[in-house]
């Protein structure tokens, strides 16, 4: 059996495919297996992916009759995962080289561990390569011996991907963790992991290289954006069915309290017809889902605040007076000097 079952979700992505693909292939770790789950691509992917499986043992292909989606696929992957760990590959995206090999030895070192956290590398078209700083920060130095998120905490604020950790397979089967269908997909996923993990280890090495290019989610604009709500409402869900983990409540409800209005305020991705219905759905899932006896601090608590009330007006207002402030801040006083601006977490939602 191998060691890493590497789930590659595929649709329409022949530009990307072979770079991806090969990216795993030419890894220095040769106990892995490729599943790769073709979702019904209307493009050649499909064919790339059996030209691949052809000559190479180690690639499995599952063609889907009709498209599920990202969640959907992955869903597949795990279910015809054989390795003992499993890793997420987007096919638009690409594994660092050495990075199954360092996976590898943490995994030999700690011992059998249910999460290895990693980091990982924004590249660009156009060539240019940007190390994710608050990941690499929070993941140094290396943590060789498990420990539970008790003793972590800080980790779940962590960019919420399925493909910045590798995942032990039994361990995911044994709690039934799923992707949601729908955009946002990982955060049903990513929250139950690492909340339920007795044994996290973390790896400080950019294992992953995430591709920035248009036509992706994060790059769309429209109703769908509406999602993540229902992927909070499938985390709390989790929690309900597991008493417990009722302790991480609060920083579950804080986590968001921070991202929906982060996402209302991305013009990119929320037109200005769907604000208001957005900010309804927020304000419910913050009335239906905050911890009793429980009371934000800090600059979150206004936010909450405005945000339970649902006055979008009231919350709009507040929004404008607080970009005023912070533009005033970064204006020359008249000294010639510049004030202090919001430090990058100040400027956080």
């Amino acid at each position: 059996m191998p060691l890493f079952s590497v789930v590659v979700p595929v649709y329409d992505v022949r530009d990307y495919l072979r770079q991806c693909l090969d990216s795993v292939l030419t890894q220095d770790a040769a106990d892995l297996e490729v599943v790769a789950v073709d979702d019904a691509s209307t493009d050649d992917s499909g064919a790339i992916l059996d030209e691949y499986a052809a000559r190479d043992a180690r690639v499995r292909v599952v063609h889907l009759r009709t498209n599920g989606g990202l969640g959907a696929a992955r869903n597949v992957g795990v279910a015809e995962a054989r390795g003992d760990y499993l890793v997420f590959v987007d096919s638009d995206d690409e594994l660092a080289p050495g990075a199954l090999a360092a996976l590898q030895h943490r995994i030999d070192t700690a011992g059998e561990v249910d999460v290895v956290l990693y980091s990982f590398v924004r590249i660009y078209e156009d060539g240019r390569e940007d190390p994710d700083e608050r990941s690499a920060a929070a993941l140094a130095p290396d943590d060789t011996l498990p420990f539970p998120l008790d003793d972590r905490p800080e980790l779940i604020h962590l960019f919420p991907s399925a493909w910045t950790k590798a995942v032990r397979t039994e361990f995911a089967r044994r709690h039934g963790f799923a992707f949601a269908p729908g955009y946002y997909e990982d955060l049903p996923w990513t929250f139950p992991v690492l909340i339920s993990a007795r044994g996290i280890v973390t790896l400080n090495r950019a294992c992953y290289r995430y591709r920035q290019r248009t036509g992706t989610i994060l790059n769309s604009t429209g109703r769908r954006h509406l999602e993540i709500v229902g992927q909070f409402h499938r985390v709390f869900a989790y929690l309900d069915a597991h008493p417990e983990l009722e302790r991480w409540r609060p920083v579950l409800y804080e986590r968001m309290a921070r991202q929906l209005p982060a996402v209302l305020a991305m013009s990119d991705r929320i037109p200005p017809e769907m604000r208001r219905e957005f900010f309804a759905a927020a304000t419910e899932a913050l009335r239906r889902h905050r911890p009793s006896d429980y009371s934000p601090t800090g600059r979150l608590a206004l936010k909450v605040r405005l945000l339970e009330r649902g006055d979008y007006r009231l919350y709009r207002a507040a929004e404008r007076a607080n970009d005023l402030v912070r533009r005033l801040r970064q204006t020359p006083n008249g000294h010639g000097r510049h004030r202090r601006g919001p430090s990058p977490s100040e400027q956080k939602p």
